[in-house]
C-alpha cells in the first residue's frame, strides 16, 4: 500500500528537499494489524541514504517499552501500582518519605524532573545513581498533584525497580520480556559492545538545525551512549519497529490475548488518561497522561486527527514519535533526523499526521491547519 500514500511522501520530500527541517525521514503505518506503508527518504545524517533499516536514536520515544514491563510485572503481582516505592528503593532520598508510588511516577506527578538529562549525560556513568539518590523532591512538591514531566530520573528509577524485582539487568529484562517477543529486532536499549560493532554500518545520526547552520550529533553514535542501558531516552530503534510495537498493543486492547503482553485490562489502564488536564512544568502546557504513555494526542501537539483514545510518545522535541489510534486500529512511528525548535515542531508533526489521516481517507478531524495553541515557555526542554 505504499504508493498510495500520496500526501505523506509528497509532504516528506517536500521537507527533505527543502534541508531546513530534516536531512532524511522514516515513517511506518500499520492498519488493522497489517503494515500498510514503509517509507524512507533523504540520507540518515551521514551521507548515506535513509533507509527503512536505518536505526536512529529516538530518545523518549522508547519510554513505552519500559511501561509496558512494569505493566507485566503488575499483572504478575509483583508490582502495586500504589504501593509507596522507597520499600524497593530506600536509598532513593526522593522517595524515602514513602509518598511516591509507582503510579506517580508513571503519570509524572512525582517530582522527579530533576537533575534534567543533560545534567546527568555529563554525569560519569558510574556516578549517575549516586546523583539521583542525593536529589531532593522540590519544596512544597504536592505529589500526585502537581506535574512535571521526568526525562531522565523517573525512568531510570523504574529501571532500577525492575532489576530490584526480577533479578536480571534491566537490558537483558526488556529484550527478553518485550522487544524479542514483540519481534523488535531492530529495537536495542543498550547496545553491548558486540551488537554496536556490527550494527555501526547502518547507524544514523540526528542533526541540531536549530541555529543558522546544523551539525551533526555524533554523540549518537557513540559507543558510550549506544551501550548505556537507558529506558529514559536512551533507545535506539526504527520507524518499522516502533508501529510494529503500537500494533501489537492494539491487537491486544482488541483481546487477542498474547502471554507475551499485558492483560487487555491492564493495557487499557495504562493507555487511558489517569492524570487529567494538568500544566505541566517541565513541558510548559496543560496535557493528560496515562502510565507512562501520552494520551489525549492533541494536548501533546499531535494535532486534531487522532481520535481522543489514541495513545503514544513522543522524543527529542517531536524528532522521533509514535503512537496508536484503536478507534481506527492504527498504528504509526516517524523518525526525523533533524532536530529543531518547539514551534516547528509543533507545526511539523501535526501536518504530517493530518497527511497520514488524508490518505487513509480518514481526514475530517484534523482538516484544517492551525498553530498550537500552546508553546513551551523553558529553556530546559530538550527531549520530548
Amino acid at each position: 500500500m505504499t504508493e498510495t500514500f500520496a500526501a505523506t511522501t509528497r509532504l516528506l520530500e517536500s521537507e527533505v528537499e527543502d534541508g531546513l527541517f530534516t536531512r532524511g525521514a522514516q515513517v511506518s503505518v500499520w492498519v488493522d494489524g497489517e503494515p500498510a506503508a514503509s517509507l524512507a527518504l533523504g540520507d540518515d545524517g551521514t551521507g548515506r541514504p535513509m533507509s527503512t533499516s536505518t536505526v536512529s536514536r529516538v530518545y523518549c520515544t522508547i519510554k513505552p517499552v519500559t511501561a509496558v514491563a512494569v505493566a507485566r510485572q503488575i499483572d504478575a503481582g509483583v508490582l502495586d501500582l500504589d504501593e509507596p516505592l522507597a520499600g524497593h528503593l530506600s536509598e532513593v532520598r526522593s522517595l524515602a518519605d514513602g509518598a511516591v508510588t509507582l503510579r506517580h511516577v508513571l503519570t509524572h506527578t512525582a517530582g522527579l524532573h530533576l537533575p534534567m538529562a543533560l545534567e546527568l549525560e555529563l554525569v560519569a556513568p558510574d556516578q549517575r545513581n549516586a546523583r539521583i539518590d542525593a536529589t531532593d523532591r522540590p519544596r512544597h512538591w504536592r505529589v500526585g498533584l502537581d506535574a512535571a514531566y521526568s526525562e531522565d530520573v523517573g525512568w531510570r528509577l523504574l529501571g532500577r525497580l525492575l532489576e530490584a524485582v526480577t533479578g536480571e539487568p534491566l537490558g537483558s529484562h526488556l529484550r527478553a520480556t518485550v522487544l524479542d517477543p514483540l519481534g523488535m529486532t531492530d529495537t536495542w536499549i543498550g547496545m553491548t559492545p558486540e551488537e554496536y560493532e556490527a550494527l555501526l554500518p547502518r547507524l544514523g545520526v540526528s542533526h541540531d538545525m536549530r541555529g543558522l547552520q546544523s551539525y551533526p550529533l555524533l554523540l549518537e553514535r557513540g559507543v558510550r551512549m549506544c551501550t548505556d542501558v537507558n529506558p529514559a531516552h536512551g533507545g535506539y530503534s526504527t520507524a518499522d519497529d516502533l508501529a510494529r510495537f503500537y500494533a501489537a498493543l492494539l491487537a491486544q486492547l482488541d483481546g487477542a490475548g498474547s502471554a507475551d503482553l499485558p492483560a487487555a485490562e491492564t493495557l487499557a489502564t495504562f493507555t487511558s488518561s489517569q492524570r487529567p488536564p494538568t500544566e505541566d512544568l517541565v513541558l510548559g502546557r496543560p496535557c493528560e497522561y496515562g502510565l507512562g504513555f501520552m494520551t489525549v494526542l492533541d494536548g501533546h501537539a499531535f494535532g486534531r486527527s487522532p481520535s481522543p483514545s489514541a495513545f503514544g510518545h513522543s522524543g527529542n522535541v517531536g524528532s522521533s514519535f509514535a503512537f496508536a489510534d484503536p478507534a481506527h486500529d492504527l498504528a504509526v512511528a516517524v523518525v526525523f533526523n533533524g532536530l529543531v525548535d518547539h514551534e516547528s515542531a509543533f507545526l511539523r508533526r501535526p501536518a504530517l499526521v493530518r497527511a497520514i489521516y488524508r490518505d487513509l481517507d480518514l481526514a475530517g478531524i484534523d482538516d484544517e491547519p492551525r498553530e498550537p495553541a500552546v508553546l513551551p515557555r523553558h529553556r530546559w526542554r530538550r527531549r520530548r
